[in-house]
């Protein structure tokens, strides 16, 4: 019976700390996003925005895009002067961010 015990306490113990892994590594993923409020300026579109916030592939100018205008209950990817707008910017160091500067 001792051996069993030990088996179901070492098999319980190394679950609960795949558990506590898992949920580590997913806090750290959503940790890296934070998001702020931009006013829109003249000449700002949301394609010219992606540029500068998020770089990256077409691909992921797409889904900022997309994010941005759901977030922010837009209609059409039209934005126009004094918008205000929430955006995803991305945790560059764990005291500095890249935030979104608008001219």
């Amino acid at each position: 019976m001792k051996r069993e015990s030990l088996i179901f306490v070492s098999l319980f113990t190394a679950a609960i700390s795949t558990c506590i892994l898992f949920l580590s590594f997913a806090a750290k993923l959503e940790e890296s996003k934070q998001y702020v409020k931009i006013e829109v300026q003249q000449g700002d579109s949301l394609w010219e925005l992606a540029d500068r916030i998020e770089g990256g592939t077409a691909a992921d100018k797409q889904k900022f895009v997309e994010w941005v205008a759901d977030r922010n209950g837009l209609p059409t990817s039209v934005i126009k002067p004094g918008d205000v707008l929430v955006v995803p910017v991305t945790k560059q160091h764990s005291d500095q961010y890249q935030l979104a500067v608008v001219d």
